[in-house]
């Protein structure tokens, strides 16, 4: 599709996404894939994809940030839509492979999604079949000639198996940091609540670790963590947290629990880093729905030091608080400029030489 041709359309998605969110217009089909979400799985409230959906249509479907976004990149060549690229959608966030399949598109490729069975409803209904988006529900048979992928560490490892010698982006496992002075007001600390427990924490862009300065008081923090799970986690999030509860207290460890939320002191879960930070590497630890972890620093150089032995983990340093569920199209997951991946490869595929500026795996 020409580039203004792409514009037009995908504006006009988010303008009828955001009257339906206003109550305005009636959309029988997404109101129906909302409700079957809801059903499918507990963690998808109607709330939650309304959450997601706000964010769709504000960061990714206004014209003026898909015309700054895809100024940055040559036009696909005409008569493109050929090459197929895979995306292995998640199901942790309500339409989180939204942004996969909207990048395909501006590429030129043609998208070919397997759905996670967690949240299988709401793409169909926003990429319909004339689109150009094919959906599955296996990758088995699959003939692609790149791949987008999310998921934690099992999948990505048999991604990177079985699809050899095309290029892909294989996304693994990440979490995110909140670095917090102590200075933050009530305003911040709501907001700071919002990206810990806005989808239950479930995202790699949730702040599921806060750094968190020596002799930190958590009273502001538990009662901005309290009031946002009491009023928008319902059911799902006040089961998790009890049984979570009980399993820590059945095992004697310690936490902060302030009714909701169990803050845990990841510290004092690793041997040695409680004297050394360099030895908090926050991987191969469970961290379930409810739960948050904290690190406390002396100092910037150890906050720092922190970050630095986790940044192959780390998938955002969250410093702005209230923004982390709202990227922005070029926000790109694990910093890989996938849409110039994409159209380079396509250029290329065409006998047309350009300069190579975009990482890959």
């Amino acid at each position: 599709m020409e580039r203004n041709g792409f514009i037009t359309k995908y504006t006009a998605l988010g303008e009828r996404l955001e009257k339906w969110l206003g109550g305005g217009t009636p959309w029988p089909q997404l109101e129906e894939a909302v409700r079957r979400s809801a059903e499918d799985n507990a963690f998808f409230t109607p709330y939650m994809q309304r959450r997601a959906l706000e964010a769709v249509a504000g960061a990714f479907l206004r014209e003026e940030e898909l015309r700054r976004w895809l100024g940055q990149y040559p036009e696909p060549l005409p008569g493109a839509g050929t090459d197929t690229c895979g995306i292995v959608a998640a199901g942790n966030i309500p339409a989180v492979g939204f942004h996969d399949i909207l990048t395909v598109l501006a590429a030129g490729w043609s998208p070919l999604v397997k759905l996670s069975s967690k949240d299988r409803h709401l793409l169909p209904v926003l990429f319909p079949p004339d689109s150009g988006v094919r959906f599955s529900s296996s990758t088995d048979g699959w003939e692609v000639d790149a791949l987008l992928t999310m998921g934690g560490d099992t999948a990505a490892e048999f991604y990177r198996n079985h699809f050899n010698g095309i290029p892909k982006v294989v996304r693994s496992g990440k979490f995110s940091v909140a670095a917090v002075t102590g200075r933050e007001d009530n305003a911040g600390l709501g907001a700071l609540a919002e990206d810990m427990l806005l989808y239950y924490g479930l995202g790699c862009r949730s702040a599921t670790c806060l750094l968190v300065p020596e002799g930190y008081d958590f009273s502001g923090i538990m009662q901005a963590a309290g009031r946002f799970a009491a009023e928008y986690w319902g059911r799902p999030g006040k089961d998790n947290y009890r049984k979570n509860k009980a399993v820590l207290t059945l095992a004697g460890e310690s936490f902060l629990d302030c009714g909701t939320v169990i803050f845990r002191n990841l510290r004092a879960l690793i041997p040695g880093a409680e004297d050394d930070i360099g030895l908090c590497r926050a991987w191969g630890i469970p961290l379930h729905v409810g739960e948050v972890w904290y690190v406390e620093y002396a100092s910037k150089e150890e906050m720092e030091k922190f970050i630095r032995v986790n940044m192959s983990r780390i998938q955002k340093i969250i410093r702005n608080f209230g923004h982390a569920q709202r990227p922005a199209l070029d926000d790109w997951p694990d910093g890989t400029d996938t849409l110039g991946l994409l159209i380079e490869k396509q250029l290329k595929n065409h006998d047309t030489q350009i300069q190579s500026n975009y990482p890959r795996q």
